[in-house]
């Protein structure tokens, strides 16, 4: 029987977001093609922890791997899984095939059902203030913090990755991906005063 693994073909994921590029304080990139799954159920947590995966011990809040992967809890049930960097496809595709035998473990298609930005920039915060009203500035929403609210209107996912020890200021937007050009180019126009660079380049030929 076909078993419709996701993870298998990374390569048939595709974004149409037009890209621009020019010199700017912030970039961001579209991030849409990486790898990426979603788990939810009451033995999810324990499912990961099982694959060898770290998990925040709360919901809202996200982890950097040592190998550079992202779990984030969005609910004491849900995580998602990010390999923004491209570099694990096997180990996202070796997590969705263990989840198939797992119990009260469901796998969720974010990678096709949500498109994914990643913003770079110490103006980061206050561009946000412009199509958010969550308060992004780093001594309010430290690293390692998600928030599940609304930007330009629009639902998404977004989380603090930024690096202290780099002192680099880094967030990823996760939203429907039905929303993501209009998400885009809201985003373009919130930036127009820190003249943004916007990055697509670096997965165009994943």
């Amino acid at each position: 029987m076909f078993s419709f693994l996701v993870s298998t073909q990374p390569a048939l994921r595709h974004s149409d977001i037009e890209q621009t590029y020019c010199l700017s304080s912030i970039s961001f990139f579209d991030a849409t093609t990486s790898n990426r799954i979603g788990f939810r159920g009451q033995h999810a947590a324990s499912f990961l922890q099982q694959q060898g995966l770290e998990i925040p011990p709360q919901p809202n809040n996200a982890v950097e791997m040592r190998n550079g992967l992202w779990v984030l809890r969005l609910s004491l049930t849900e995580f998602w899984v990010l390999d923004v960097e491209h570099q694990h496809t096997e180990a996202i595709l070796e997590l969705e095939k263990a989840a198939l035998n797992a119990s009260q473990v469901t796998r969720l298609y974010c990678q096709h059902s949500s498109a994914m930005f990643v913003l770079t920039g110490d103006a980061c915060p206050q561009m946000f203030a412009k199509v958010c009203a969550v308060d992004f500035q780093p001594d309010v929403f430290t690293p390692g913090h998600i928030a599940q609210t609304s930007v330009a209107r629009v639902s998404s996912v977004v989380v603090n990755t930024s690096q202290s020890a780099f002192k680099q200021t880094r967030f990823f937007i996760l939203s429907d991906i039905s929303s993501a050009d209009y998400l885009w180019h809201a985003l373009e126009d919130a930036a127009l005063e820190f003249q943004q660079t916007i990055d697509k380049e670096r997965f165009s030929d994943n």
